[in-house]
């Protein structure tokens, strides 16, 4: 005769993330407005877009996906997941609004070799607040049990942003010249960058504890490392919808400004970057000490604390600092002609 088994059998406990879901049903329907139609639990996500494009004249739709990386096991080692949905809803959102979009919905992606249903809801309402807070739909999202698959107690956070924008205000870089000036945003921190070698050197090398204070500073190494990813969205919107003149958009992600900075530029085109021009917080004065790295590698594995850049036409640059203030929005650099297409480090 056969043994029968069941999914519990094989590890995977389906009541767990229904469970997970359920307590965070409440706050998911707090992110819904009257253009959601679907239900939680449903096979696909519905979004009446009927109200929304009838302001466009050539609607045009933007998405972006990503993932919140290794930060994950330092929420996992701290075991805190409360702003981990800031991360991922800031990381994608940051992206549509990159491009000038308006984000209009998100859905997440949660897996585990084994979903603890405490830890999941933590997840799913870090993120549904997020998306609460700027005003995005979290039309819906997936979890998935895969022992074998994930490590014991690791998991796994992906979300999709979509927005939409009209074609004429796309943001592109396109109109970058020279001469131009080159803004920046100040980072919370490390965002979700350079966590591989972060944890290598706080957790290897330095066999430092999450509770540990960060050396010469007053954050615990957990704190720093779990500062929630910026999100610039609300800013760069409410730029575009004073029609304000903003040549590009960089979001200071992974190959931080020495990568980012070139995919909005054209060709004949390079930026020049005064490092000095902006006041680097606890967490990269202590990696600048800590790592034996060259400037460029730096600034080419973290934001090292400019999260967004604006590059802007020079005549603007006045108002646009004025209406950024409260942002801290600060002058860091300037566009040239030069055929490399890269960033130069100005270390005076």
């Amino acid at each position: 005769m056969k043994k029968k088994i069941s999914y519990k059998d094989a590890g995977v406990d389906i009541e767990k993330a229904d469970q997970a879901i359920a307590s965070s049903k409440k706050i998911i329907q707090q992110t819904f407005t009257e253009n959601v139609m679907s239900t939680i639990g449903g096979f696909g996500s519905m979004y009446n877009l009927k109200n929304i494009l009838k302001d466009y004249d050539e609607p045009i739709m933007v998405q972006s996906i990503d993932g919140v990386g290794t930060k994950m096991s330092v929420a996992q080692q701290c075991g805190d997941f409360r702003s981990i949905g800031t991360d991922l809803v800031s990381a994608c959102c940051n992206d549509v609004a990159a491009t000038g979009a308006k984000p209009l919905t998100f859905l997440d992606y949660i897996a585990s070799d084994s979903l603890n249903p405490k830890a999941v809801s933590e997840i799913i309402k870090s993120v549904a607040v997020e998306c609460k807070e700027i005003g995005v739909s979290l039309v819906g999202g997936e979890t998935a049990e895969m022992p074998g698959t994930y490590r014991k107690a690791e998991y796994d956070l992906v979300g999709v942003a979509t927005g939409v924008i009209e074609k004429k205000d796309i943001i592109d870089g396109s109109n970058i010249k020279s001469g131009d000036i080159v803004l920046g945003l100040p980072s919370s921190g490390l965002h979700t960058n350079g966590y591989s070698l972060v944890r290598k050197l706080m957790f290897e090398t330095l066999s430092l504890k999450v509770t540990d204070f960060l050396p010469g500073h007053s954050s615990t190494v957990g704190e720093a490392l779990l500062a929630p990813h910026k999100n610039y969205s609300v800013v760069i919107n409410d730029l575009v919808e004073k029609k304000q003149n903003i040549a590009g958009v960089a979001h200071i992600t992974g190959g931080g400004l020495i990568d980012n900075i070139p995919r909005i530029l054209p060709k004949g085109l390079s930026v020049e970057i005064d490092i000095g021009g902006w006041k680097k917080i606890p967490i990269f004065g202590f990696l600048t000490k800590a790592l034996d790295l060259k400037n460029e590698e730096f600034y080419r594995t973290f934001n090292m604390g400019i999260g967004l850049v604006f590059i802007v036409d020079i005549n603007d640059k006045e108002n646009i600092v004025e209406l950024l203030k409260n942002e801290g929005c600060v002058e860091i650099g300037r566009v040239i002609k030069d055929d490399s297409q890269k960033v130069y480090l100005n270390e005076q």
